[in-house]
């Protein structure tokens, strides 16, 4: 479950000021913040292909459901920040349970990498880092949606509305 290239992370951190993260075999180029809350962030990542001659990416022939897959290696990234072995296993049990899941309302797990760090200071005492890989939808929220139809003067369907319920 670990990651073999948790050496090469904190080189590309130190060269990219944290551009680049590696899960597993394939290399993500962090795009922006999304999200973080407690000890997680969630950011957006595009996958950066790799220099070598195969055409598919180690991602591609990881993943079960190809109808995940980015057509642009666009994904989201989240980044947990483990402090102490009870946050470790409560991390692993995420990671168990979400690569269970195969539900249309439900982000599948689409790769993961924990890895042991050194915390970058005295006053941060994380030893360990997890990387969760999910595909990323960018049509926004609900809430998103539902300020901009306001906005227009439009509003969601009545069949729109029980759809979303049923969700």
């Amino acid at each position: 479950m670990g990651c073999t290239f948790s050496g090469l992370n904190a080189l590309y951190d130190a060269v990219n000021g944290g551009g680049d993260v590696w899960i597993n075999e394939n290399r993500f180029r962090v795009v922006r913040q999304l999200g973080e809350g407690g000890f997680a962030f969630v950011y957006l990542v595009k996958e950066v292909p790799s220099d070598s001659s195969s055409a598919s990416s180690g991602l591609s022939q990881k993943v079960k459901d190809k109808s995940h897959l980015s057509d642009d290696g666009t994904y989201a990234m989240k980044k947990v920040l483990i402090q102490n072995n009870e946050q470790l296993e409560l991390v692993r049990e995420e990671i168990r349970v979400s690569s269970l899941f195969n539900h249309p309302n439900l982000l599948p797990l689409l790769d993961h990498a924990v890895i042991a760090v050194k915390a970058p200071s005295q006053e941060l005492t994380w030893n360990h880092e997890a990387y969760l890989l999910f595909p990323v939808h960018l049509d926004g929220t609900l809430l998103d949606n539902s300020n901009a139809m306001k906005a227009k003067k439009e509003f969601f369907s009545t069949s729109d509305v029980l759809q979303i319920f049923r969700q």
